[in-house]
């Protein structure tokens, strides 16, 4: 469990999420390369140009918008595969962008307000951040993932804030996604504070060895089969690629494996 929460701290609602004395800062961006933006004006139609530095040189990642639109990176997968931050767009609208070599940079959305930036992304590619939501462009905390969009994390974890606490923005996602840091309002000390949340275990993909004893059998292969149709984000190992559903997806992993390790 990551040291990110202070042992004086007190609980917003729940045993799984727990509010500091300190509030959180924006992600430094000082001595770590992948995460650096350009400010070189001049040379980039006087704005701004997130880039992913690597051994071989560095990757200029666009904009979401015109040239006169500007991009921020503000976090970058453990495998430097997926940078994440926010760039404008034609509309001059800032929004959280999700970038990869395979597909450029991409739109994410956000929660129906005029701004979302993207902080953090975890291995399996969920993405933290903040947006503003309606009715009156309030910061909320958010996470994404390719399944499910965007959610407010205030919905999706009401039951741990009944005392009206708020979570204001996401800056950081542990790589197996379970955990994830940031600021909220602590409305039972009618001020900000740092949050840590624990999701609880997440989905971790594999190769097909569904009950993980090192060989894909027909145990495993039957474990697909039974399950098969399933869908929903507490499936266990027989979602094998972990995109929420039990299909043939994963039933051909497992086939294309069987044997693996026996």
């Amino acid at each position: 469990m990551p040291s990110t929460h202070s042992s004086r701290g007190a609980h917003f609602g729940g045993r799984k999420l727990r509010a500091c004395r300190t509030s959180p800062q924006p992600p430094s961006t000082e001595a770590k390369p992948t995460r650096l933006h350009s400010t070189a004006a001049r040379l980039w139609a006087r704005s701004k140009r997130a880039f992913r530095w690597h051994s071989s040189g560095f990757d200029m990642l666009g904009t979401l918008g015109a040239s006169n639109s500007y991009s921020i990176a503000y976090g970058v997968s453990p495998d430097g595969a997926v940078v994440v931050g926010e760039s404008s767009r034609v509309d001059q609208l800032q929004r959280a962008f999700r970038w990869t070599q395979a597909s450029g940079i991409e739109d994410i959305g956000s929660l129906g307000g005029t701004r979302s930036v993207a902080y953090g992304v975890s291995s399996n590619d969920a993405v933290v951040g903040m947006s503003l939501a309606p009715p009156a462009n309030n910061r909320r905390a958010f996470i994404w993932t390719r399944a499910t969009g965007m959610l407010n994390l205030n919905d999706v974890y009401s039951s741990l804030l009944q005392d009206g606490s708020v979570l204001t923005e996401a800056y950081a996602i542990t790589p197996d996604g379970r955990y994830i840091v940031g600021r909220g309002f602590n409305r039972s000390r009618s001020r900000e504070e740092a949050f840590l949340l624990d999701r609880g275990p997440q989905c971790a993909a594999h190769t097909g060895d569904v009950d993980a004893n090192g060989c894909v059998d027909d145990a495993d292969l039957l474990a697909i089969l039974f399950a098969f149709g399933q869908s929903g984000n507490n499936l266990g190992r027989v979602d094998v690629n972990c995109d929420a559903t039990v299909d043939d997806a994963d039933l051909l992993i497992v086939l294309f494996n069987f044997g693996s390790g026996c």
